[in-house]
């Protein structure tokens, strides 16, 4: 992740840029920033010598990567754009030479992913939960994968500390199977372990049929706000290896697993983070699903945003 006080160097994949400029215009006063003030900007850091290494060719060279390196971020900032879903989703308007923030978007969806992928689920005002927020976003969209506001589809946080499922875990995993129609309850003869919380699961969602019979499409999703995300990849267990440990029954379908982040994601590093951590929803996947949150959620969310951006933009 970026460093929100220096921009990337030079040689940082161009996700990491786009970042920065992304940040930048959301806390500096204009809410804009233009191609020449970003190739300033990496001129005045020296971030380029990483690149150009001690032989370079002088001034022409440097000058020349300055601009492949701003080509790049703001193709990148282009593709996130298309991927969140265009104006309605993505915060920041995409001029010629410039990008700036729309009126009102510092609060949207996008913005709330950004900055806690930034500074992190404990950087917010105190007592609201960066994490928390983001796992009930999660929530929202996986319901809206599966078809979004109706009867059928169900999501739950199943992620410690639970607010609306029961607290302990045998409880909570009872309750979950009675809304599923799958599973039993948990096994009783399962000891609880020590430090055993959820079970490494964090978001459930699914969606029925009429007839409440066993077989529907499934969701176990696992969220991972921080850094260290690569090592959470393998945390929640296939999802028959944990149904079958911890429940009564077997789901008639095994469930498919998920994995939520809020950063944007390298492509270097996305086929493997599908092959070991299942579907993953970046930030602009999460951004172009969560586009109608529940009106309580999207206040919090833009609450936890602007507390930490007025500090940001004193800076």
């Amino acid at each position: 992740m970026i460093d929100p006080d220096g921009i990337p160097p030079a040689d940082a994949p161009r996700e990491h840029h786009a970042d920065w400029l992304e940040l930048s215009v959301l806390t500096n006063e204009r809410r804009a920033v233009s191609v020449r003030e970003f190739v300033r900007e990496l001129c005045l850091t020296g971030s380029t010598d990483a690149v150009l290494g001690d032989e370079a060719g002088g001034e022409t060279d440097e000058e020349g990567l300055r601009e492949a390196i701003a080509e790049a971020a703001f193709a990148e900032i282009d593709e996130r754009f298309r991927s969140s879903g265009g104006e309605q989703a993505y915060p920041f308007e995409i001029g010629e030479n410039s990008v700036r923030l729309r009126k009102g978007m510092d609060g949207s969806v996008y913005s709330f992913l950004l900055l806690l992928s930034v500074y992190g689920k404990d950087a917010g005002p105190p007592g609201m939960d960066g994490a928390r927020l983001f796992e009930d976003v999660c929530a929202e969209a996986s319901a809206a994968y599966l078809g979004g506001r109706h009867p059928h589809v169900k999501s739950r946080v199943f992620g410690f500390p639970r607010r609306l499922l029961p607290k302990a875990f045998p409880a909570a995993l009872d309750a979950l199977c009675r809304e599923l129609g799958e599973g039993r309850g948990h096994r009783e003869e399962r000891a609880e372990l020590p430090d055993q919380k959820d079970a490494k699961l964090d978001i459930v969602a699914w969606r029925d049929f009429e007839d409440r019979r066993p077989g529907k499409v499934i969701v176990f999703g696992q969220c991972a706000t921080g850094g260290n995300w690569r090592e959470k990849l393998l945390e929640l267990p296939p999802p028959q290896d944990w149904c079958s440990y911890w429940m009564q029954d077997r789901p008639a379908v095994w469930p498919t697993r998920w994995f939520f982040v809020p950063h944007r994601i390298e492509m270097a590093h996305w086929f493997y983070a599908c092959v070991h951590g299942g579907v993953l929803h970046d930030r602009c996947r999460i951004a172009q699903l969560a586009g109608q949150l529940d009106t309580g959620l999207a206040s919090l969310c833009a609450a936890w945003s602007r507390w930490i951006l007025k500090k940001a933009r004193k800076r």
